[in-house]
């Protein structure tokens, strides 16, 4: 046999011990992964709604931007609304998770119920909820009251006083806060009371005859006073006397309100997913559930005009469409 030829059974033998090895371990992982109650183990798990287009999409640019932040390997669960408790128990034990970032209402409740079956309950993060008045930690869905008075005073400058039109029982919480910011910003807010759609029907009609140029209306979202023909006299009359109105709702925007601000799911899911990384380390801390701060403002260009504003650089690097 030439040099050559023992080279290569050399090598051969070789590559034959290497495959035997892999084999046999391959073997065991596979063995290991089919035993009974093994964990896949996951270091977050996120659970959202299963819900129909296009509002499917909102949960998945959350987790789009939770893929991207998180440090840990991520699985998603969608809860479905007939599947059994037992269902999820089950896939949650096969993920293992240090902890779960838990979308919507539904989720959160979910979550509550498996950790009450828990020995050492997982961490918790909430996100994509509107309810504000929950011990929990986590990012809500409602935008910073902070976040878009100030958004007003970078796009309207020479703004004086904010009026809104809300019932004060729904929203103690809001008002007071928007009263102490706006006191630091020299501005005035003024809040006109309605419970019904009749009362706040009254209140804009009263406010709409005395209303300043210099003044804004903050359109904000109330069941009990929200309707559709109020929304189209206001931004009517609002023009006529040159007031600029705000919102967190774009289609506001279509309609001539000056600018809104709406959520931005993926940078929302890059927030929950610090969020989830920092609540593995500080279990004891307050739960606290914050206001939303990641938001795409969008402005009506032809409102603008109108109003008589002109965007520097620094403004226009703070909005994100222009209609």
């Amino acid at each position: 046999m030439s040099p050559k030829d023992g080279k290569y059974t050399r090598l051969t033998r070789l590559a034959m011990r290497v495959l035997k090895v892999i084999h046999v371990a391959l073997v065991f992982f596979l063995t290991i992964a089919a035993l009974p109650g093994t964990a896949l183990s996951s270091g977050l798990v996120v659970l959202y709604p299963e819900v129909d287009r296009p509002y499917d999409k909102i949960y998945q640019d959350i987790i789009s931007g939770i893929e991207e932040a998180s440090e840990d390997n991520v699985n998603t669960l969608a809860i479905a609304p007939k599947e059994s408790l037992a269902s999820y128990r089950s896939t949650l034990n096969n993920f293992d998770p240090d902890n779960v970032i838990a979308l919507g209402a539904r989720s959160m409740t979910l979550m509550r119920e498996l950790n009450l079956e828990l020995n050492q309950p997982l961490p918790v993060v909430v996100g994509a909820v509107t309810d504000q008045n929950m011990t929990v930690s986590g990012i809500s869905m409602v935008p910073d009251t902070r976040l878009i008075i100030d958004k007003l005073i970078l796009l309207y400058s020479g703004v004086r006083n904010i009026h809104l039109v809300i019932n004060t029982e729904n929203r103690p919480e809001l008002i007071k806060q928007a009263d102490d910011y706006t006191k630091t910003k020299n501005l005035g807010f003024i809040v006109h009371h309605a419970s019904t759609v009749q009362q706040a029907a009254g209140e804009y009609k009263k406010l709409l005859a005395n209303i300043q140029e210099h003044d804004a209306i903050w359109l904000i979202y109330d069941k009990t006073i929200n309707d559709s023909s109020l929304l189209s006299e206001i931004l009517e009359t609002a023009w006529k006397k040159k007031v600029a109105v705000f919102s967190s709702n774009p289609t506001h925007v279509k309609r001539g309100a000056l600018f809104s601000i709406y959520p931005n799911n993926k940078k929302l899911g890059i927030s929950l997913a610090n969020l989830a990384k920092d609540s593995k380390n500080s279990s004891g801390d307050p739960k606290t559930l914050s206001p939303l701060r990641d938001v795409y403002t969008i402005v009506n260009d032809r409102t603008r005009r109108h109003l008589g504003i002109s965007f520097s650089g620094t403004q226009r690097s703070e909005i994100d469409s222009i209609l």
